[in-house]
């Protein structure tokens, strides 16, 4: 008999891998809130259940008896994955208690500062709070959930009075009664991506994360970038990193850190036990030829597996992951997707809306119109590559005009 997987979510992130969980001979079953995305048709089971919801996804492993369950490019789910495995006593790659330190901003924030790893002034405050409780915080300020994903619910403000008139607004996009208030940096973003086993990390990817300009859309990612433009702090990189894992009790398994690099050096923005969901998944074979998804899926099923000594060249391979918005709009025509996979230099592609949906004003990651991974044999080549594609391809609205937003154009 197939051993059962047990996917916790469903959307776009997880379709590879739930893909390659077929592909290597296991039942995957698909859980979500949603009645059928793409990532469940394409599961041998789907359920509905909520990825956030540990008691509804515990009772869905439980009935099923799941020989494992897991979850990829996303962040909340991560605690939910890990809280059920130790419930069910299934194999996991971190704690709960590690979990929570990676997907509570809160509690992620204070342990941060509890080792002196270096981030951004902040403060924790309830709807109430007092001006002193922001005394050591300089404006402008970016106000975050603390438990949630995909940008949502992020806004940069300059003045208290802002934060108060938008409290309610960043509690929508979470379960919590207090958000965090950040000190804002003048900086650049890189997204550090690798794997931790027994306590040691090797880095896949250092990649630059490129996002709208701060005051239109505060840290939606437009782009993951390869080599990095900070590919020469790399060693200092590699060593946050893993002051980060020894600090976090983080053992074994996948990472996903954001940091900011500006005048004051590098700060830690956030951080995530995870594969990334800008189709990490792809490009990391793509440079380091290490197959990241069926590490997860092997973790999720038993003893961390090993993997060959890995010499990362973070000058190396050239790629460009753009993750592309589109103008508001109904979608009349699209071109067929198979005209951007069947060019020599994208790697994958893919769209995030179908025929007729309406694509709503940009708020956050969740307008996302789709990703395009283009490489070539230096940077010059893959900017030129990217042109070419955004050249080739067009979502349509009712009057027949081309909604999508080029690299340039969200760049401002």
């Amino acid at each position: 008999m197939k051993k059962k997987l047990l996917m916790v979510g469903a959307g776009s992130c997880q379709i590879n891998a739930i893909k390659r969980i077929k592909k290597l001979g296991y039942h995957v079953i698909a859980a979500d809130y949603n009645n059928m995305t793409e990532g469940k048709a394409l599961a041998d089971q789907q359920v509905i259940a909520d990825a956030f919801n540990v008691d509804e996804i515990f009772a869905c492993a439980k009935s099923l008896d799941v020989d494992g369950i897991l979850t990829v490019g996303t962040d909340q789910p991560v605690y939910t994955v890990s809280k059920v495995a130790e419930k069910l006593n299934l194999p996991h790659l971190i704690d709960s208690e590690v979990a929570l330190r990676v997907t509570n901003k809160k509690v992620m924030k204070q342990r941060f500062h509890q080792f002196k790893l270096p981030t951004a002034p902040f403060a924790v405050v309830s709807k109430n709070f007092g001006t002193p409780a922001l005394m050591s915080i300089k404006p402008p300020y970016v106000i975050k959930p603390l438990d949630s994903q995909g940008q949502r619910g992020i806004f940069k403000v300059d003045t208290i009075d802002e934060i108060r008139m938008r409290f309610d607004e960043v509690l929508q996009y979470s379960r919590e009664d207090e958000i965090l208030v950040e000190q804002f940096y003048e900086s650049t973003e890189v997204t550090v991506s690798g794997w931790v086993y027994k306590g040691r990390v090797t880095i896949f990817t250092l990649t630059d994360r490129v996002t709208f300009p701060a005051d239109k859309k505060l840290g939606v990612c437009i782009a993951h970038r390869h080599p990095s433009i900070h590919s020469a702090m790399y060693e200092k990189i590699e060593d946050l990193t893993q002051r980060i894992c020894n600090q976090f009790d983080i053992e074994n398994g996948p990472i996903y850190f954001q940091m900011l690099i500006g005048d004051k050096g590098i700060w830690i923005n956030e951080i995530a036990c995870r594969l990334g969901g800008a189709y990490e998944d792809l490009t990391i074979p793509y440079v380091t030829g290490v197959e990241i998804l069926d590490l997860v899926i092997a973790s999720s099923l038993g003893p961390v597996p090993k993997f060959g000594n890995i010499n990362y060249n973070p000058k190396g391979k050239a790629f460009n992951t753009q993750l592309f918005f589109a103008k508001p709009g109904k979608i009349t025509a699209m071109t067929p997707i198979s005209v951007l996979k069947n060019l020599p230099f994208v790697l994958d592609a893919g769209y995030n809306f179908r025929m007729g949906d309406e694509i709503k004003a940009i708020k956050d990651a969740s307008q996302r119109a789709g990703y395009f991974i283009v490489t070539g044999d230096n940077e010059a080549e893959v900017e030129a590559n990217i042109e070419k594609v955004y050249a080739m391809f067009e979502i349509q609205d009712e009057q027949g005009k081309n909604m999508v937003l080029t690299y340039k154009e969200a760049q401002g």
